[in-house]
């Protein structure tokens, strides 16, 4: 029988409590365990492929044709969506072992890199969307935007991100 009171009791749990499947997602049956642990190899898989395989092309063969900048921020979210796939490796583990299994350094890491990872994702797009932008509606401007102006404004977004999770990980580093 569900308990609504199981996930409010352990949604603010301290990190020594250990936790099943049963009240972290609220998995109940195992046929729908599996199918998530498919569809996380599935991501897993596909990311580390398609990641490695833009970081290797971009930056060892130069194979994209496109400007230099779209470049510069593909490769910061291709580092980005790296990040993000290695936390779906620890949900994985700990949907795989039904425990969690991962000690507290990697929860409070997997917990605190994903709050810092998604919002740097979502900036990212914002950011190539804005230069692809900026690019066709000023052609003649586009010589603007370099490399290294992309890989700057790239690396404002991973310190300004940054900046916004320092706070939580002061005030109460345990809760997560």
């Amino acid at each position: 029988k569900y308990d609504p009171w199981i996930t409010l009791k352990t949604s603010h749990r301290p990190m020594n409590v250990s936790f099943t499947n049963y009240t972290e997602y609220g998995i109940h049956n195992q046929a729908v365990r599996y199918c998530w642990i498919s569809y996380y190899i599935f991501i897993i898989l596909s990311s580390f492929l398609g990641d490695t395989t833009i970081l290797v092309a971009s930056t060892k063969y130069n194979a994209f044709k496109l400007h230099k900048a779209i470049v510069a921020v593909m490769q910061h979210m291709a580092v980005c969506d790296l990040l993000n796939s290695f936390n779906i490796c620890l949900y994985l583990v700990t949907l795989i072992s039904e425990r969690n299994n991962v000690g507290s350094f990697l929860c409070n890491f997997q917990s605190y890199s994903r709050y810092y990872s998604y919002p740097v994702s979502f900036y990212f797009t914002a950011a190539l969307t804005s230069i692809k932008l900026h690019i066709v509606q000023y052609p003649l401007h586009a010589h603007l935007w370099t490399k290294s102006k992309a890989h700057i404004v790239c690396g404002i977004i991973w310190i300004c991100s940054l900046a916004i999770l320092i706070p939580s990980l002061v005030i109460d580093k345990n809760d997560v």
